[in-house]
Parts: C-alpha cells; structure tokens; sequence
C-alpha cells in the first residue's frame, strides 16, 4: 500500500509570510491531488498534477510534482486569513 507523509504537520503562519508544505510518497506517483478544508466544512479540490515538473498556481498557492523525488509541494504566497485551514495531498499510485 502506498502512504503519504505531509511536513510540516501543523504550522502557524503570521498573515503576509509564506509558507510550504510538502507531501512526500513512499511509491511512484501517477497524480497527485491537494485539497484544502476549512473548519467544519467539506474538502475543497485546489489542483491535480499529472506530470514531473508540472506547476499549478491557484490564487496565491502554487504546487509542483517531482516523481523523482516522488513528492510534490504547495507553496502560499503572502499568506491571508481566508487562507487558513487543513492542507491535505491525495495521490494514485501503482
């Protein structure tokens, strides 16, 4: 079975600065998926990526898919309110 690991876990971001999260899998990844989910409510889908090197933006979230590497990372630029809440990566693998 496959696992992903999310780093950090938690963080504590003051409004204006950036931060990354990235999700690292233990096998190949065939497409990877973040979500984003605000305190009592669903998931909300901010992007898939399909490829190695591929880059999405999103408002100000960026994320990119390294299959060498086999992780892929969300970047939040000048970080606001709004943007608070639970990042979460899905993935498919074989």
């Amino acid at each position: 079975s496959q696992e992903l690991e999310q780093s950090p876990q938690s963080s504590i971001v003051q409004e204006g600065n950036n931060l990354t999260i990235n999700c690292t899998s233990s096998k190949t990844l065939y497409g990877l998926y973040w979500y984003k989910q605000k305190c009592g409510e669903s998931l909300i889908f901010l992007m898939m990526l399909q490829k190695g090197g591929e880059e999405k933006s999103h408002e100000k979230i960026t994320a990119k898919l390294d299959e060498k590497k086999q992780q892929s990372s969300l970047h939040i630029t000048a970080s606001q309110p709004s943007q608070a809440g639970i990042y979460l990566c899905g993935a498919n693998a074989q």
